[in-house]
């Protein structure tokens, strides 16, 4: 989903678009970061709806360990966000798709991106 802004509309959106690509699974389940979208008022009432056929799994308050997207958005930030140059934010847009498809024509994820070894070291 896009838009101009976080907000739980745009997040509710995401929520109808899974249910209606995923018809048949009888439960969705969502491992979110704690962004307050995920539980306003407004949300909760739109999972209401879906009588608990989609299922939120939130991540400890900051896990990037355990989120391994959050080292895309880093990246993408780095290389394209940041500093940027353009006028209007349907040009940075462009770019960031640009950027989006280029990562995932890689046949598989960069170093950085792999999975990091969790155990705790002695």
């Amino acid at each position: 989903m896009e838009g101009r802004s976080k907000a739980s509309a745009l997040f509710i959106q995401l929520l109808w678009r899974l249910a209606s690509q995923y018809r048949r699974a009888r439960r969705i389940h969502l491992v979110l970061d704690n962004a307050s979208v995920h539980s306003s008022k407004k949300t909760l009432k739109a999972l209401a709806h879906f009588g608990g056929r989609l299922v939120l799994h939130f991540l400890p308050p900051y896990c990037p360990q355990g989120n391994r997207i959050e080292r895309v958005w880093l990246d993408l930030h780095a290389n394209v966000t940041r500093n940027h140059r353009c006028r209007t934010m349907d040009q940075l847009m462009v770019r960031v798709h640009a950027y989006l498809s280029a990562r995932n024509a890689q046949r598989s994820a960069s170093p950085s991106l792999r999975r990091v070894d969790l155990r705790r070291t002695s």
